[in-house]
């Protein structure tokens, strides 16, 4: 027969309702992709922004799939149907994502994904793909910028489907748009002054044109294996099979969905209920006799809505909402229930004076705070993700909460790390040259077995990683936006732990930058920027993200720096990293030049830069 079946529009045939992926042969051929692209991992590297050696695209990109094929190491004896192959990849990937580059290119796989769930692997739905992986990543991506390799997806997107109204092989369009996206890539620095300023192309967009080559590489070497069914698309045909005897009578024998029924392999279906009511539906179906109504029709369906109760979550309001407000325009908290209480149910208003405080759970907690924050100020708000906490709660491994809050810091260096442990940090992970993936995040944080968790990391490129991990963990997370180390200890000195956690944050983002401080490193090439011409392996200054001074001697580059930025500051801390580990001593000479200051010398352990200075 060749009668093509539909499962939630998945174009299927008869005979390939047992296909499904060889998870181990699969997972060879994205090891190839692997291969190809860590053999320009260097390559991208080095197409860093700016003269810190400190670009790891390149590592931040191989890392992600390694993760992912590891974690799909463990389904190798599993059987799947390729979109449920293609969402748990994907999911690993986001979950092992590194760096902004490995979690953009993951949320753009996750898209994908997405839409290639459903099995349909026609031209016309792998431009849907493509395109909501392209959206997904924009969506995903905080500020996002031109000239990144967000414009390289978006790009990839608009070429396909010119293309494939041209050539019917996506394969073939694939191949053709790689020398089109390279022509792209070029124009980026035009794009982004950042890049211009530094004489490169952007590295993520490069770094995602290297994984098309790959995976144009390998269709053009391999085919694709398949083999059986697995559970979880059998849950995706009981679905389907509800929708299908909801159609009109005179519809059910004409349908393409009515073969796919009748052709499912028994044998292949683990779960007793779920295989004893596709059974019925086949009952049903095949004893359909032109009649306006079909036997048994209603208890299937109504079998089958029990099945899917017990699947999904019966959770439809999904964020437990709180805030503090205070509010002299509001009389009662019976007018306040008027503002807000169509947002959602279990709402609890409890006021002392002008000060409300707020219980509700909703789809809308922003819609709520917009329309409280009208009638005044809102001193404190919380959401929490109930159908998160639902999963913890029924999961095997349940977090028994030993604390009630706890700070945790992200930093590079080993001595920063030390140094944070003092300063009151529970817990520090100290990640060295590799960004932490958001896994390793999820683990750090769970494991402080805390219901509240404030985070802050050293370096921005992580910030995106620990936000989707904090969607991932089971506590609620405050993230502290730092960038840099001396910004956490000025978090850690300002912070007492005696306070509830969301004065802790407030405190927290308070004293962020209240120290002033600069970064010290030697240049991989000649750039010029902020006025500033660094030739390579000089010694260079940041502060407030700009080059002030450059020096082929990094003793009197610090003793500059010193002079032009110790005005008001009594303290002079010296961070050491390890590009300047062995170097000797600088507290004589600057205590030498400037008798009336105090310093100290601390090793840091940042692999970035030579120094950090701070003045207090």
């Amino acid at each position: 027969m060749d009668t093509e079946l539909k499962i939630n529009e998945v174009e299927v045939k008869p005979h390939e309702l047992k296909v499904s992926v060889n998870v181990k042969e699969i997972n060879k051929r994205i090891e190839n992709i692997h291969r190809y692209l860590n053999s320009h991992k260097e390559y991208l590297n080095r197409l860093n922004v700016f003269p810190v050696p400190d670009g790891d695209t390149g590592l931040n990109l191989t890392l992600t799939f390694q993760g992912a094929m590891a974690s799909m190491q463990g389904m190798e004896n599993e059987s799947m149907l390729p979109g449920e192959y293609l969402k748990n990849f994907t999911e690993q990937m986001l979950l092992n994502s590194r760096g902004c580059s490995g979690v953009i290119f993951s949320l753009f796989a996750q898209g994908v994904a997405q839409v290639l769930e459903n099995n349909d692997f026609s031209n016309e739905n792998l431009h849907r793909a493509i395109a909501n992986g392209f959206k997904n990543a924009w969506d995903g991506t905080e500020n996002p910028r031109e000239g990144t390799m967000l414009t390289l997806m978006r790009e990839f997107r608009d070429i396909f489907g010119k293309y494939i109204q041209e050539e019917k092989n996506a394969a073939m369009v694939i191949s053709k748009s790689i020398p089109y996206l390279m022509e792209v890539l070029d124009r980026t620095p035009e794009m982004l002054p950042v890049l211009k300023q530094a004489g490169v192309v952007d590295s993520g967009g490069a770094g995602f044109i290297i994984i098309l080559q790959g995976i144009d590489r390998e269709l053009k070497h391999n085919g694709s294996g398949f083999n059986s069914l697995s559970i979880a698309t059998l849950l995706n045909i009981s679905r389907t099979t509800r929708k299908l005897l909801r159609m009109r009578k005179s519809h059910v024998r004409k349908s393409s969905l009515t073969p796919l029924i009748t052709n499912i392999d028994d044998s292949k279906i683990h779960n007793s209920r779920l295989r004893e009511i596709l059974q019925n539906a086949r009952k049903v179906i095949n004893t359909w006799n032109g009649s306006r109504k079909l036997p048994g029709q209603e208890k299937v369906i109504s079998d089958l809505e029990e099945m899917g109760n017990l699947w999904d979550s019966d959770i439809k309001l999904k964020y437990c909402t709180e805030f503090v407000l205070e509010a002299n325009a509001i009389n009662s908290k019976e007018e306040l229930r008027e503002i807000i209480g169509h947002y959602g149910d279990s709402l609890i208003i409890v006021n002392s004076g002008n000060r409300y405080k707020v219980h509700i759970h909703t789809n809308k907690p922003d819609a709520v705070f917009a329309d409280a924050g009208r009638y005044g100020e809102l001193v404190f708000t919380k959401v929490d993700d109930m159908k998160k906490q639902h999963r913890n709660f029924v999961s095997d491994d349940v977090i028994e909460y030993e604390r009630d809050k706890s700070i945790l810091c992200i930093v590079s260096g080993s001595g920063f790390a030390d140094i944070l442990k003092n300063f009151g940090a529970d817990d520090v992970l100290c990640y060295g040259k590799n960004k932490p993936s958001v896994n390793q995040l999820v683990k750090k944080i769970d494991g402080l077995k805390a219901k509240n968790v404030i985070a802050a990391a050293d370096d921005s490129d992580i910030l995106m990683a620990l936000k989707y991990a904090v969607s991932l963990c089971k506590s609620n997370v405050y993230i502290v936006e730092s960038n840099n180390p001396i910004s956490i200890i000025a978090m850690m000195l300002g912070i007492s732990k005696e306070f509830d956690i969301a004065t802790m944050f407030e405190s927290a983002m308070s004293n962020l930058n209240s120290i002033t401080y600069c970064e010290i490193a030697r240049s991989v090439r000649n750039v010029e920027a902020d006025g500033f011409t660094v030739k390579k392996r000089d010694f260079f200054a940041v502060h407030n993200k700009k080059i002030i001074i450059s020096r082929t001697n990094l003793e009197q580059l610090v003793v500059d720096v010193v002079e032009r930025l110790n005005p008001g500051a009594s303290l002079v801390t010296i961070y050491k990293g390890i590009p300047s580990r062995s170097d000797r001593s600088l507290l004589p000479i600057l205590r030498e030049k400037f008798p009336n200051l105090e310093f100290e010398e601390y090793y840091g352990g940042q692999s970035k830069f030579n120094y950090y200075i701070s003045f207090e």
